[in-house]
């Protein structure tokens, strides 16, 4: 019996993955062996894998922050947990590239059963991200302005239905070509390219907006802070402006500077998010929202926009797609 896996063994583009196959092995105390049904694939994996974020892992390491898979054997301590049994599957960052995975107690949470695997898998990272920054981080309430960067990616089409699910008033910027699916959740569009955000919200909703959710960086932080209203709130959760030719380094400063802003010369709070740092902070948050995500998906809620599903050994090409902005939602690998 073997497994296969997505392996990074240097920092580079997308052919520096490769699709090694070793041996399965029984699983250690604490730990369950999984075989993985869909994995996500985040631009984050792409920072990553490039050596452009300042979570880079160590070398060598597989790619992929979340999975779905059926539960093939558990170790010692993990008996709650019993074969046959599909589960979610959230690492820091690396593992779910695979064929199967082994994984800890504080990595595995149950999910509800009959959902459809790619459907979960593309829920995982990006739902309970949006989760957390409109209802953790934000604390959104029914009426308010949303200002969301990259709307029509994995991360923003989930905040667009959350938010639209918890009442706001919602504009996004996106490219003009991916405007409908903005629309399509009652948002504003905003076309990031032909258009000045700052100017075009001060025509729209003088008032300013009431939470701004940033995932770019650079000038975009800047110019995003403009826009807030009396009780404001900015919360950074990336810094995709780096895959323009920045380094990692960029990234810290940025966050740094961030960080000792703390709020704006106004008085509006400034926040940073981040998935993994906030489930090692507050691990049961995590299982909670978790949860409520799953809960949502199982009542017919929400269903994720999934862009593309592609074989597992297709990831060379599924990072190509995300680092062109060629598609609308979320990737995910399937195995047959």
């Amino acid at each position: 019996m073997f497994s296969s896996h997505w392996v990074v063994k240097q920092f580079g583009g997308s052919q520096a993955m490769e699709w090694v196959k070793e041996p399965l092995r029984t699983p250690f105390v604490g730990e369950l062996r999984i075989k993985i049904q869909a994995a996500g694939v985040a631009l984050g994996d792409v920072l990553r894998r490039a050596g452009k974020s300042p979570a880079s892992l160590t070398l060598p390491y597989t790619p992929g922050y979340d999975a779905v898979g059926i539960v093939e054997e558990a170790g010692a301590e993990m008996e709650h947990f019993h074969p046959g049994q599909q589960v979610g599957v959230f690492f820091n960052g690396a593992g779910g590239y695979a064929t199967h995975v082994y994984a800890k107690d504080n990595e595995v949470f149950p999910i509800p059963e009959g959902l459809d695997t790619s459907l979960a898998a593309a829920v995982i990272l990006n739902y309970v991200s949006a989760y957390q920054l409109l209802h953790r981080m934000a604390r959104a309430t029914k009426g308010e302005r949303l200002l969301i960067h990259g709307a029509s990616g994995g991360v923003g089409t989930a905040l667009l239905e959350l938010g639209k699910l918890a009442g706001l008033q919602m504009y996004g910027t996106a490219s003009e070509v991916k405007h409908a699916v903005v629309t399509s959740y009652g948002a504003c569009p905003i076309d990031y390219r032909s258009q000045d955000f700052v100017k075009v919200l001060r025509e729209q909703a003088p008032e300013g907006m009431d939470i701004v959710l940033d995932p770019i960086g650079g000038d975009n932080y800047r110019r995003s802070l403009q826009t807030l209203s009396a009780k404001g709130r900015f919360i950074s959760y990336g810094y995709t402006a780096i895959l323009q030719g920045g380094e990692a380094e960029d990234w810290a400063a940025e966050w740094k500077w961030l960080a000792e802003q703390q709020a704006t010369e106004n008085g509006n709070p400034i926040s940073l998010y981040s998935i993994t740092g906030l489930k090692q902070e507050q691990p049961d948050w995590f299982r909670e929202d978790a949860a409520a995500v799953f809960d949502l998906l199982a009542q017919g809620k929400i269903k994720p926009l999934v862009s593309h599903t592609l074989p597992m050994e297709d990831a060379i090409q599924a990072h190509e797609m995300l680092e062109t902005s060629s598609t609308v939602g979320k990737i995910v690998l399937v195995n047959e």
